[in-house]
């Protein structure tokens, strides 16, 4: 009973302390655009005809002012930093409402 009880108190203080699997992302990217289509229930925003999530805790800026991810408005221009995933997801983690984008 013994042997049992430290095998199992082994594999677990393995499981403890094996590298846990995270989801690997890319460098931070940066993008400016159009905010499309906003789903405040979801999280989401398309800028520019491409889909990101909003981390829960991003920084948002609207009018040189800290606001909210539920205070943005479709229409309005802005920058943003993100995360871009491995399986392709793209999560922005700050956001601030610009007068106007530079056209590459």
């Amino acid at each position: 009973m013994k042997v049992l009880h430290r095998l199992i108190c082994t594999g677990a203080l393995a499981l403890l302390l094996s590298p846990v699997q995270a989801q690997e992302f890319a460098p931070q990217g940066e993008g400016q655009g159009r905010i499309d289509k906003l789903n405040f229930g979801n999280h989401t925003a398309q800028i520019g005809g491409y889909d990101y999530s909003v981390s829960m805790n991003a920084e948002v800026e609207i009018n040189n002012s800290y606001g909210a991810f539920t205070m943005l408005e479709e229409g309005m221009l802005v920058e943003f930093e993100y995360l871009q995933f491995d399986d392709g997801t793209r999560r922005i983690t700050d956001m601030r409402q610009v007068d106007a984008i530079e056209e590459h």
